[in-house]
């Protein structure tokens, strides 16, 4: 990946991928840098239903100043459900017991500034048993009323996804095989827009099992941008719905990003009893804030507790800050 200035080139850093959920490992070092890397997630994979011929079912990395640059990209595959050329070398990638697509990087989070530019390669692996053909687009991605709405490229006013320039434009990906395209993303001298959606829109309609009704698969890498500190992050109270017969107790909070950047809050939910002792702790599962967007965040806690009063401690991170929140319980 590279991040750049219009009027001068930066260095390239390579980044190793440690394993996660179905992620690869990888490492290589940027030889000018004194061997600095850092961490990634890598790729997502979905398994699909067993294919047969003619017939399918899809489903579906900085810290940057204007001279240098770091990513992070975090695991995400976002799967449209959406309507062949020459393709470049591909790289044969050995056959797996289930039939499955994936892309990697699926989440590039980027810092720069306004007027900057932004490289990256994305590869598709197709482990299924049919040839997969796909045109290159991109979306700017913006938060009405709270949810994201996917704005085709050229419509949003000094927009992200009008300046992608991909190579190539349209690819075919032969079964077994992985196939890579270069996008570039240049960041207007002003815009309020921070995410942008790069997509491999799949070209090929394959028959369901509806009869009648056929589909097309599309696979997309998530790029969000953070141009400026104003990366704010509002909390509302948290709530605890008690364990019950069928159900971990459940504790609940709702985040709302107020500033113009994205956020990424992590959290934590410490349970202590009536004398304040530490009695268990519960990890909130991650999610990530566009500016104006409001997600509700929930940690479940899989012990059983004894009755009595409770008072449960959240606390997230993000960006350097901390939001905490407390609520107070009973269990009968």
């Amino acid at each position: 990946m590279m991040f750049r200035n219009q009027r001068k080139k930066l260095k390239p850093v390579i980044l190793s991928e440690p394993a996660g959920a179905n992620a690869t490992k990888g490492e290589s070092k940027d030889p000018e840098s004194a061997g600095t890397t850092m961490p990634i997630q890598g790729i997502s994979t979905i398994n699909l239903p067993e294919l047969s011929k003619g017939q399918s079912v899809l489903s579906n990395k900085n810290n940057v100043s204007p001279r240098r640059f770091t990513s992070i990209a975090a695991l995400s595959i976002c799967a449209f459900l959406l309507s062949r050329a020459s393709a470049p070398a591909q790289t044969p990638t050995p056959p797996i017991d289930k039939p499955s697509i994936s892309l990697s990087p699926a989440v590039i989070m980027a810092k720069g500034d306004f007027g900057q530019s932004l490289t990256q390669t994305l590869t598709l692996t197709n482990n299924t048993g049919a040839d997969l053909g796909f045109d290159l687009v991109a979306q700017d991605i913006i938060v009405k009323d709270g949810k994201r709405v996917f704005v085709p490229a050229g419509e949003t006013p000094n927009g992200i996804a009008a300046s992608a320039v991909f190579s190539p434009k349209s690819i075919l990906i032969k079964a077994h095989t992985a196939g890579s395209a270069e996008v570039r993303l240049t960041i207007p001298a002003e815009t309020n827009v921070r995410a942008v959606s790069a997509i491999f829109m799949g070209t090929d309609k394959f028959q369901t099992s509806n009869a009648g009704v056929a589909m097309t698969a599309s696979l997309a890498a998530l790029v969000t941008f953070n141009l400026t500190g104003n990366v704010k992050v509002q909390q509302e109270p948290a709530q605890v719905t008690p364990a019950s017969a069928t159900e971990n107790m459940k504790i609940a909070q709702w985040l709302a990003n107020t500033g113009t950047e994205p956020a990424l809050p992590e959290g934590t939910a410490a349970i202590l009893n009536a004398t304040g002792t530490l009695v268990g702790k519960a990890t909130f599962a991650p999610q990530r804030l566009l500016p104006g967007e409001r997600l509700q965040f929930i940690a479940e806690y899989p012990e059983q507790l004894a009755p009595g009063g409770y008072r449960v401690l959240c606390s997230f991170q993000f960006e350097g800050k901390t939001l905490t929140s407390q609520a107070d319980f009973q269990v009968q």
